[in-house]
């Protein structure tokens, strides 16, 4: 979970004032790290490298390339208890 204060994403996006609670991440099926989701179609793991294709609920998941599926999302706010907490 530490990891996560580490990403670039995280790290811009706390430093421009969003609440930990507006701040999706989703842990990498390959590696198991925590990233930053800009709650998009795609999602990069900056720790293993390995992209996937975001699945909404009900979508058919592509056949030529890793996917996940996007059945919830967490914010950082559910990964850490207090923010003070952040390197």
């Amino acid at each position: 979970m530490s990891d996560i204060w580490k990403d670039p994403m995280v790290k811009a996006a706390l430093k421009d004032g969003r609440p930990p609670e507006d701040i999706a991440v989703l842990s990498c099926p390959n590696c198991g790290k925590w990233g930053y989701y800009n709650q998009g179609s795609h999602f990069s793991c900056r720790s293993c490298g390995t992209g996937y294709y975001c699945c909404s609920e009900g979508e058919e998941p592509p056949v030529d390339r890793p996917w996940l599926r996007l059945d919830d999302f967490t914010t950082l706010a559910d990964l850490a208890s207090d923010v003070s907490d952040a390197p």
